[in-house]
């Protein structure tokens, strides 16, 4: 399922969409959820008060009272959420070389067309699938779900399942069950997700500390380590970690110590 946001200060607007959205859903396979924001200054409120990373896409109009759509991508970009796929509507073509500079998805031009409108959601659904560094996508029975990458803590492989393909993704928010084998997960996904022991895979940007031959995650979960692999596995987060720094553009790194 996408979770899409749509921002835009006039109601016809958000009833064509809706009526857009509907037909979408009955001429493909893909699943969405749609909040309306009538707002750049109301989309901005529910980011501020624990709704960043809520969405995939936010189609979001340009022309509106208080701050603009580009005002707007601008303080969603700076919170940071970079991986937010956003389609500019405007009725003004001009605005489309400004838009660049919030990284858009897409320009769509008002009044708005379902031909246009159907082209571009399934060029971004797409692009979100297989878009592997910044989202996975899992089934629970007849329903696909995005995740973001980042927020997956975890993934383990249930034990005493009546199918041995089983597991279970841990994320920030909620834990799902799902088909599927961990080598199949971990090739998908790459860095910086590790197999820590023969039924756990964990995100290394969720590491709170380590013991001995224990990792406990950011959500307080602990998960034994491999004794072969334990040396390997600090190191490789301690890279991680200074990696990371670099990227931010830190002159200095302060690693996480562990107790032996």
């Amino acid at each position: 399922m996408f979770h899409i946001a749509v921002c835009d200060n006039d109601v016809v607007i958000h009833q064509q969409l809706q009526q857009y959205f509907s037909e979408l859903s009955i001429s493909s396979t893909f699943t969405f959820n749609i909040s309306y924001f009538s707002s750049g200054e109301e989309l901005i409120d529910y980011y501020e008060h624990g709704g960043a990373y809520s969405f995939h896409i936010l189609l979001l109009d340009i022309e509106m009272n208080g701050i603009n759509g580009i005002e707007t991508a601008q303080r969603i970009r700076a919170l940071p959420d970079r991986e937010l796929q956003i389609i500019i509507m405007s009725s003004y073509p001009e605005y489309m070389i400004e838009s660049f500079d919030v990284q858009t998805f897409h320009y769509m031009i008002k009044p708005l067309a379902y031909p246009q409108f159907e082209n571009i959601l399934k060029k971004v659904f797409h692009y979100i699938e297989s878009s592997t560094q910044s989202f996975v996508v899992i089934k629970i029975d007849q329903e696909q779900i995005v995740l973001r990458t980042s927020d997956i803590i975890s993934i383990v492989k249930i034990k005493h399942a009546l199918s041995q393909n089983r597991i279970k993704v841990i994320t920030t928010k909620e834990q799902y069950i799902c088909s599927g084998t961990l080598a199949d997960y971990l090739n998908r996904l790459g860095h910086p997700f590790m197999q820590i022991y023969r039924s756990v895979i964990i995100n290394l940007e969720h590491v709170f500390r380590f013991s001995a031959d224990t990792v406990i995650m950011t959500n307080h979960e602990q998960f034994p380590i491999g004794r072969s692999q334990s040396k390997n596995i600090k190191d490789a987060y301690a890279r991680h970690v200074i990696t990371q720094s670099k990227e931010r553009g830190k002159s200095f790194c302060t690693v996480q110590h562990w107790s032996e």
